[in-house]
């Protein structure tokens, strides 16, 4: 019964990594309509705060959730603006082979922080995202003077994985409608303020298009894998969470390609078999059958046999 809860919530997880990879696609559609990062990180996430700001109600013994939930959101509000600014800025296939490097930042904090000793196997995954991940980061394909905005861009993956490995085990339970309330009433303390110190020019899209993308981006790539993560992280693993997240990369690359016609070089297209390898490689569960189990009494029973 536990393997298949844990077997249910990578799909789950799987399911938002998918859904999470449309990013980069509704924010490039954003910009092409003359939105800057800050007002496309605010309409990514004030649609699903106004939602969720109903369940915002909280019994007083989960307050210190709350408040952590809440310092998540106000970290990844930020995390997500540094990013959709290095999307804007830098080639956009940097910006996503960087954020999708989470992965490797997930094993590395669940490791040093968390201490959730990485298996053999996560550690080889998390080697093949890096390299994925170092592939198409080219200094001599950055524009002058975005040094600053390709080392920001690191904040995404970093708050990422912290968020991975803390929601896959958090210390108290929240429903997920009141988590996800607290985790949006963060991102838009931060993201409001950014977006009225910039004062952009320009608050809406200007035709159909950019209007189905705000819709997109708020509620295929924000909300909707937001509650398929929150509800099937607890029922798996940090690492593989982190690890199956990395479809989102595969999914942002195609979706460039396929949709705005961007070109996918041959390094990249590596890094997403890379990414796909990386999928595929999983725990060794060593089963036993029954009528080659030791019988109890045995030297291996006494030995604290385990079956899986």
């Amino acid at each position: 019964m536990k393997h298949k809860t844990i077997v249910n919530g990578q799909y789950l997880v799987l399911m938002s990594a998918f859904f999470y990879g449309l990013n980069p696609f509704f924010a490039q559609l954003l910009f092409k309509e003359g939105l800057d990062p800050a007002m496309v990180s605010l309409y990514r996430f004030i649609l699903p705060a106004i939602f969720f700001a109903f369940f915002l109600r909280t019994p007083s013994d989960n307050w210190p959730e709350a408040l952590r939930t809440l310092v998540l959101g106000i970290a990844s509000g930020i995390a997500i603006f540094s990013y959709f600014h290095a999307l804007d800025t830098i080639p956009a296939a940097t910006a996503i082979l960087i954020y999708y490097s989470y992965p490797v930042f997930s094993v590395l904090i669940g490791w040093a922080v968390f201490n959730r000793r990485p298996s053999q196997n996560a550690l080889i995954s998390a080697a093949l995202v890096a390299i994925a991940a170092s592939l198409t980061v080219r200094p001599e394909t950055l524009p002058a003077g975005s040094l600053v905005s390709l080392l920001a861009c690191f904040l995404a993956p970093i708050t990422v994985a912290t968020q991975v490995q803390y929601l896959s085990n958090p210390k108290q339970t929240l429903p997920t409608s009141n988590r996800m309330a607290w985790m949006t009433i963060g991102h838009i303390v931060v993201l409001l303020p950014i977006a009225l110190w910039l004062a952009p020019t320009q608050l809406f899209p200007v035709s159909s298009i950019g209007f189905m993308a705000v819709l997109g981006i708020a509620v295929l790539a924000a909300a909707i894998p937001q509650i398929l993560f929150m509800i099937g992280a607890p029922r798996s693993c940090a690492n593989k969470n982190a690890l199956t997240g990395s479809l989102e990369l595969v999914v942002a690359l195609l979706t460039g390609a396929v949709l705005l016609g961007k070109n996918l070089d041959r390094l990249e297209v590596t890094a997403m078999a890379l990414i796909v390898l990386a999928l595929f490689i999983k725990e060794v569960n060593v089963r036993v059958s029954p009528d080659r189990a030791p019988k109890q009494g045995s030297a291996t029973h006494r030995l604290k046999f385990r079956s899986p």
